[in-house]
């Protein structure tokens, strides 16, 4: 059995949400100021998450984020569903 380092974990993670978020928000034209106050997400938080410099996202911020952009959480976090250009 593998064994799974939390940091390549939490780091994946990271750069699945931040290439999504960003993907999403131009696929759909939605700025960063027109996203945190549709998802009632705070705009530092956002701007965190777009720029690659949060990784504590809870499930909370995943779904309201998720609904402004009319994806499920699981969508939301899929890396199959990141385009090429996306991935870091």
């Amino acid at each position: 059995m593998q064994e799974v380092n939390q940091n390549q974990v939490v780091e994946k993670m990271r750069r699945i949400l931040t290439g999504r978020l960003n993907q999403l928000c131009r696929e759909q034209h939605i700025s960063l100021k027109e996203l945190s106050q549709r998802s009632g997400v705070s705009l530092s938080t956002v701007r965190n998450i777009s720029q690659g410099k949060y990784c504590n996202v809870g499930i909370a911020v995943v779904i309201k984020l998720s609904r402004v952009f009319g994806v499920t959480p699981s969508q939301f976090v899929d890396e199959n569903l990141l385009q090429a250009e996306d991935k870091f």
